[in-house]
């Protein structure tokens, strides 16, 4: 039986879907058009009497923050413009608000409009070109932020090195029901680069040109369902960490890191795909991507995918390579040894033979086994990888140890072979 309680809850929850009016914590995102046909998508939290929000132009996918009411929404002024620092001025207050023009101490750009059913629409009004530009945007998703950003140990590594992370966690499906703005911020033509076949498997490198790094998509396998799958995986790494640089872009307006305005970056960033079967695809994210705080992101992570199940590659489906222990996850004894055995035997060749690569540095090799990941090498290697290291120890980063698949057969599980026989 319903309470009158329950019945003003659900009336509220109407309500406040019928006027466009976000609840507590809630954020509503519009779509719509500013001007004649610039596309933009803006969000709006509720606070108190007044908002707090955001709005990106589709073709830069920049963050520009908003403050006020809405008949009078003040947006965020850049710190620059044409190189100069807009608060180096003499006369200027560096703690000004950053919706306040240092110059004339007045906001320069205010959205006013107000909200009709499922439509916010108006008039933007920029104060120093006199421009004013009619606006009408269409409510198109709600969410709740708190309910896909990063927690535990991930909130503390993008807190220590800023700029690692979108600001949604990862595993979180970046979608329109999920993660509305940041979804339709992905929603923009890429480019696209040769087709590269292996066989019968194939795959491009795909471009967004405003973030300028390159990401691998499949364009053939035999099995489709395998391919759309291991194709959602590709794309959703790249959109977190598109949305990262750009989220380093959008320091240009809120924010006091060196690297403000730039895509810290993840422009340079070195992605690639090192191994491409009917089976198995390995890709390799590697750079040193910074966006402020104590030091870069110096990383080297390989991962690959499993072109059998449409999933990530368990290694444990090869070789005993972790194991339950104590409630955590550890490295199996089993290939712990054999990578022993092979550093070893390999420190007492000489010269070091061309299918396997060893290094002076004991030092690095010391943090393998800590630190391991693996990675697939075309044509038939496995290397096996330092990767997630501190930034102290990023000499270390990248292959340690490369062998010939065939080396494994001495610890291969049963079945493992069927990775390996196209």
């Amino acid at each position: 039986m319903k309470t009158l309680f329950h019945y003003i809850i659900i009336f509220s929850a109407l309500f406040s879907v019928a006027t466009g009016v976000a609840v507590a914590g809630e954020r509503i995102v519009f779509k719509g058009t500013l001007g004649k046909n610039t596309e933009v998508v803006l969000e709006l939290e509720k606070k108190s009497a007044s908002y707090e929000g955001r709005y990106f132009y589709l073709r830069f996918g920049v963050d520009i923050p908003l403050q006020g009411t809405l008949a009078a929404l003040k947006e965020a002024l850049p710190k620059e413009e044409h190189g100069k620092r807009l608060d180096a001025d003499d006369n200027s207050d560096p703690d000004l608000p950053i919706f306040i023009d240092p110059v004339t101490k007045k906001p320069r750009s205010v959205w006013q409009g107000e909200i009709k059913g499922d439509t916010y629409q108006g008039t933007w009004h920029n104060a120093k070109t006199k421009k004013n530009r009619a606006f009408k945007l269409h409510q198109v998703g709600r969410y709740d932020p708190d309910a896909i950003k990063p927690e535990g140990v991930e909130a503390v590594t993008i807190a220590v090195t800023s700029g690692t992370g979108s600001g949604i966690a990862v595993g979180t499906i970046i979608s329109l029901g999920n993660a509305p703005y940041d979804y339709l911020k992905m929603q923009f033509p890429l480019q696209l680069g040769p087709e590269i076949v292996r066989k019968n498997v194939g795959y491009r490198m795909v471009t967004d040109p405003r973030t300028r790094f390159a990401y691998p998509r499949l364009t053939r396998h035999p099995n489709p369902q395998v391919l759309a799958a291991s194709n959602q995986i590709l794309e959703q790494r790249h959109w977190q960490m598109s949305l990262a640089a750009l989220s380093c872009m959008a320091t240009l307006y809120a924010g006091s890191q060196m690297a403000s305005g730039d895509l810290g970056n993840y422009d340079s960033e070195k992605i690639g795909v090192r191994y491409l079967s009917e089976t198995l695809m390995t890709v390799v994210e590697s750079g040193s991507t910074y966006c402020g705080g104590a030091h870069p992101n110096n990383h080297y992570d390989p991962f690959t995918l499993d072109l059998i199940h449409g999933d990530y590659f368990d290694f444990n489906r090869l070789f005993p390579a972790q194991r339950s222990h104590d409630n955590q996850i550890d490295l199996d004894p089993v290939i712990a040894d054999f990578i022993r055995e092979k550093m070893k035997s390999a420190s007492n060749r000489a010269p070091a033979p061309a299918d396997m690569a060893s290094d002076s540095d004991t030092d690095c090799n010391d943090v393998l086994l800590e630190y391991l990941a693996f990675e697939f090498d075309e044509p038939d290697k496995i290397s096996f990888v330092v990767s997630g290291i501190g930034h102290a120890m990023g000499v270390c980063l990248g292959p340690r140890m490369i062998i010939p698949i065939s080396a494994l057969k001495p610890i291969l599980k049963p079945g493992a072979e069927a990775y390996f026989q196209n």
